[in-house]
């Protein structure tokens, strides 16, 4: 009995955090899901396409777009950033730069993952858990490490 009231609650909590959400970001696709708290900054930049999920921790800083598309997955504290500075500025002089993130069909993030500013992540793309991608990665791909690097593709 405890445990249906608890599965209950859980799902219900679910509801409320996908319908919060869906309320703030630009768009938000039909079955995609919150699973737990998450941070984002400028939610009117972020869209996400159908059954794509957000776990836990996920930390959004959407200066600029962040486009996430269908059957994403997205696992706990993956940080996505779209702002930076301009290193090559001295001192004062520097400026806050930004560039659009892709996250395309299929993808799946793993834990404590950071996807820098201007990266495009291919379509069923694999990214293993505390990768840093700085730079674009191709479809059907495995990529893994500091900085990410592809180190296998997925047979077709």
């Amino acid at each position: 009995m405890f445990l249906s009231i608890y599965k209950k609650f859980f799902y219900l909590k679910i509801k409320l955090r996908t319908f919060y959400w869906k309320r703030l970001f630009s768009s938000f696709g039909l079955g995609s899901k919150v699973f737990g708290k998450i941070i984002v900054y400028n939610p009117e930049n972020v869209s996400i396409g159908f059954c794509s999920t957000l776990n836990y921790g996920v930390f959004l800083n959407a200066r600029d777009k962040i486009i996430i598309g269908d059957h994403v997955h997205i696992s706990p504290y993956v940080i996505i950033n779209t702002g930076y500075l301009n290193y090559k500025m001295i001192g004062l002089e520097r400026v806050h730069l930004k560039g659009v993130v892709v996250i395309k069909n299929g993808a799946w993030i793993g834990s404590n993952v950071i996807i820098n500013p201007g990266v495009i992540i291919g379509e069923n793309f694999v990214i293993g858990a505390g990768a840093v991608v700085t730079k674009d990665v191709p479809d059907n791909s495995i990529s893994v490490g500091v900085p990410a690097e592809v180190k296998k593709k997925i047979n077709d």
